[in-house]
């Protein structure tokens, strides 16, 4: 076996060095000044991680995660995937996916692997390393990693695909959480966001609460996501701020979309913008002209929250006005219940999703009225 040992120049003395492929794909090298000690050190690596081909027909593992990391980073490229995505996907391969395959020739994986595959993925569960969302996500994973194999003509078929393996992965219902109007009315919530110190986070808040847009979507506003020169002043969403600080698209492609906000905040967003740099063209940046982080959302809110001695009825303090502002719709009916219209001023592709967790919920009261008449009508306690 011939070994792709090259020679090369470090600090002005001759070294040699190995080149290789490492599980995570990135290109990784082996160096030593003596040539015959580097190719031990090769040769113990190949061992250890399965690079040797005996077959021009065997596909590792490895080789399998390179060209599904190059389809990523074309989708990336193009707009129709966020890095976040691709970095958990990386994190699913290398803490699970590798680790429990090992660097095998996956033309050799049969559903007897894949069952075990499952039950590793149970046993994490009951050891509460995760949950069975988690599990999900970390099986589609690896179902993609075959997928694109089969998609480029490298693979015959994606053995995850050949039955319902997930089936016995049970995902608890999630809970819908209510809000109780009466106690967390949109006054009282109005009055938290007045007690938010900053004047930028506040105002981001005033912006989430009116619109239920999401916190990534109200950093990415720039001067031309403001349409005031009508009568009825609107924002227009239509990016977000992505990890890692970069401008990107929305979460879904029906996530562009144009809300209508009241003319008091259309004011307050005025005059805010009056006294930005003419040179600035984002809205809400830190003092380093970096986005503003969503951790700077949450410290405002939790002070304000303090001093007010409330805690919030759902946990995500930074998608709270959107879960808010998305039930209050649903609560007061402006949207007559259209599951349609309401995904539309949300932004979520996902109507099953609108209907269940926010309209639904209020659903069973729709006749009050027409049911307090008819007790009334037909019930007379003396």
């Amino acid at each position: 076996m011939e070994l792709a040992i090259r020679p090369t120049k470090k600090n002005g003395k001759k070294i040699w060095r190995f080149r290789y492929y490492g599980l995570d794909g990135q290109v990784k090298f082996l160096s030593d000044k003596s040539k015959s000690a580097l190719e031990v050190l090769a040769k113990e690596k190949i061992n250890e991680i399965g690079l040797t081909k005996t077959s021009s027909s065997q596909i590792f593992l490895s080789e399998a995660w390179i060209d599904f990391c190059q389809h990523l980073d074309y989708k990336i490229s193009v707009g129709k995937m966020a890095k976040g995505t691709k970095d958990d996907y990386m994190s699913f391969y290398l803490n699970h996916i590798i680790i429990f395959f090992t660097n095998s020739d996956i033309r050799l994986i049969d559903k007897h692997k894949i069952h075990s595959f499952i039950e590793y993925l149970k046993g994490k569960i009951r050891d509460k390393k995760f949950n069975s969302n988690t599990a999900r996500k970390i099986f589609n994973t690896m179902s993609l990693i075959l997928e694109h194999q089969v998609d480029i003509d490298k693979l015959g078929r994606n053995v995850c695909d050949d039955k319902n393996f997930l089936k016995t992965v049970i995902a608890p219902k999630k809970k819908v959480v209510t809000i109780d109007f009466d106690e967390w009315s949109l006054e009282l919530i109005a009055n938290i966001i007045q007690d938010i110190n900053r004047p930028m986070v506040r105002l981001m808040c005033q912006i989430m609460l009116e619109t239920a847009a999401r916190p990534s979507e109200v950093r990415a506003l720039d001067r031309k996501s403001l349409l005031f020169k009508s009568n009825v002043p609107m924002i227009r969403i239509d990016k977000a701020v992505k990890k890692g600080k970069h401008i990107g698209t929305t979460k879904t492609e029906n996530g562009v979309r144009t809300l209508a906000i009241s003319t008091k905040l259309k004011d307050l967003i005025s005059d805010y913008v009056n006294k930005l740099p003419s040179h600035q063209d984002n809205l809400f940046l830190n003092n380093k002209g970096k986005f503003i982080c969503v951790e700077q959302i949450i410290r405002g809110l939790e002070r304000a929250l303090a001093k007010n001695k409330v805690q919030l009825p759902i946990d995500r303090k930074s998608y709270f006005f959107r879960h808010y502002t998305a039930t209050y719709w649903a609560y007061t009916k402006k949207h007559k219940e259209n599951a349609i219209d309401l995904a539309r001023d949300l932004g979520d592709k996902d109507i099953n999703f609108v209907y269940e967790n926010y309209i639904k919920p209020f659903k069973n009261n729709a006749n009050a009225v027409e049911n307090i008449e008819y007790q009334n009508k037909h019930f007379n306690w003396s």
